[in-house]
């Protein structure tokens, strides 16, 4: 049995690689993630390149504060995995962005032993946050950072990177306290209908979802 992580990367079907359009046709059954009051968005990205009759399991997500419903959510998915991959043999999971970075799937692997997996990395989207405002992520000897939004941000050791892209980001406000010296983008659904690329200051009263991201970049000189 074999699962592939599929990353079908931020949300623009055309940014999808040719090894993830090839998987998500070849491939016997996908899974995607769903969770109650969330749109299937994984899903949205490949359905134009699925053949019709593509068998579609939706998987149970939960990302809430609760640990034993989070367990409990991840089982269920693991188990709906193995049926389904005793079945056909080998199976994608549809994954937003990037495959390994901040993927809700991973959170399955402790389950699905005796499952090979494969990962198929995907665009994230802080390359495509930077391409739009044409910001070097890095440069030479420079790095840069990404980091989760859920919590508060703390700024120790983070000025030595050139651009810093916080996911998930929740508090706006806060984060242009953190970061008073740094050029502040928010970057709300990226790559899907409705995108919203706003200066931070300007975007702190604008409705945001869970997918929004914000870039830091070092003000002055490259980025």
């Amino acid at each position: 049995m074999k699962l592939y992580l599929i990353g079908l990367g931020p949300g623009d079907p055309e940014l999808l690689t040719l090894k993830a359009l090839r998987l998500i046709q070849r491939l016997p059954v996908l899974f995607y993630p769903k969770e109650e009051g969330r749109e299937p968005i994984a899903l949205g990205i490949a359905r134009p390149f699925l053949p019709e009759g593509k068998p579609l399991l939706p998987l149970p997500l939960f990302t809430g504060g609760d640990p034993k419903e989070a367990e409990r959510a991840r089982r269920e998915a693991a188990r709906r995995v193995r049926e389904a991959l005793s079945r056909y043999g080998e199976g994608g999971y549809l994954v937003l962005g990037d495959s390994l970075l901040y993927a809700s799937p991973l959170n399955l692997l402790p389950h699905l032993e005796g499952v090979a997996v494969e990962a198929v990395p995907g665009i994230s989207a802080h390359q495509l946050a930077a391409a739009s405002l044409l910001k070097p992520i890095a440069l030479g000897e420079e790095g840069f950072a990404a980091v989760t939004g859920l919590g508060p941000v703390d700024p120790e050791g983070l000025d030595r990177f050139q651009s810093v892209f916080v996911y998930k980001a929740k508090d706006l406000e806060a984060l242009e306290r953190a970061f008073p010296d740094r050029e502040g983008w928010a970057f709300l659904r990226l790559g899907m209908p409705g995108e919203r690329v706003l200066p931070l200051r300007a975007a702190k009263g604008v409705a945001r979802d869970y997918w929004t991201l914000v870039g830091l970049w070092r003000k002055g000189g490259e980025g």
